[in-house]
């Protein structure tokens, strides 16, 4: 079974970093707020110092944390996640930047409710094992990316670690690895053929785009939008591939792209839909 045989639908829809237009990013209160909204949930996952899978988007802590107020409690210079550890992580409050710089303007156009929202605060970062293993989270599929950690310690060991705990929590049936650094989707399929990956690609496409997915052993292709048309589309599509669009807010070019073969899109409003 592969990621894509838990669908009876292949026009798919996948909550981009959870319910992030109402909800802080990649928190367990975006991911259950998604759930019936969404086909599959995408989380972004670093590595932390002592090497976990954690659910983060960016290198650094700045944007989503309070990291300023606790760095010097735990005598920390750095505010990159992978100078951090798992317990160091877990002080922080990864909820209250949403409240003060609704980012989506939800707040402010009163679709989301201010005082609902400061009752969840503090969100902890969770870890990768605690994604898979959650109660509410455990039957959703799950597009895992792997943030490309070329130039740190981490590199060569990211990869390994998420297929690790892929492994553990038997959950290899409902997740989609996603990457833009593809040397770990090949890594993928080079250890662990039976999981699903797709490679991301933010500008161009790559030379003879069909044989360098073929080689890579992905079942998807993730364009950008700015950079997906109907031809694309079903270029791909004839050559057996899933195509995922990220990432899309407007309804009517969610229909464009799905009337054209689109397989998934990436929104940050799954109730759009």
């Amino acid at each position: 079974m592969t990621f894509f045989d838990n669908f009876a639908s292949n026009q798919l829809i996948a909550a981009h970093r959870g319910f992030r237009s109402y909800f802080p990013e990649n928190t367990l209160a975006a991911f259950t707020a998604s759930i019936g909204k969404c086909d599959f949930i995408e989380v972004n996952i670093q590595l932390s110092k002592d090497n976990v899978p954690v659910v983060i988007h960016d290198q650094t802590l700045s944007r989503t944390s309070d990291c300023e107020h606790k760095k010097q409690q735990f005598g920390l210079d750095s505010i990159k996640v992978g100078d951090w550890t798992v317990p160091e992580l877990k002080a922080l409050d990864v909820a209250s930047w949403f409240l003060e710089t609704d980012p989506f303007s939800t707040i402010t156009d009163k679709k989301v409710s201010l005082k609902e929202l400061k009752l969840i605060i503090p969100q902890r970062i969770m870890t990768l094992e605690e994604i898979l293993y959650h109660p509410k989270l455990k039957k959703i599929p799950v597009n895992l990316e792997i943030k490309d950690h070329s130039g740190t310690p981490q590199d060569k060991l990211v990869t390994a670690r998420v297929l690790e705990v892929i492994k553990m929590t038997r959950s290899e049936s409902r997740v989609l690895i996603s990457s833009f650094n593809h040397d770990y989707l090949l890594m993928c399929h080079i250890i662990y053929p039976s999981i699903s990956t797709g490679a991301l690609q933010k500008e161009d496409h790559p030379p003879d785009i069909i044989d360098y997915l073929y080689t890579l052993g992905v079942a998807a292709y993730h364009p950008a939008d700015s950079i997906t048309d109907r031809s694309l589309i079903r270029q791909l599509r004839a050559a057996g591939f899933g195509v995922n669009v990220f990432t899309v807010n407007n309804k009517k070019r969610q229909k464009f792209l799905f009337n054209a073969g689109a397989t998934a899109i990436f929104t940050d409003f799954p109730e759009l839909n």
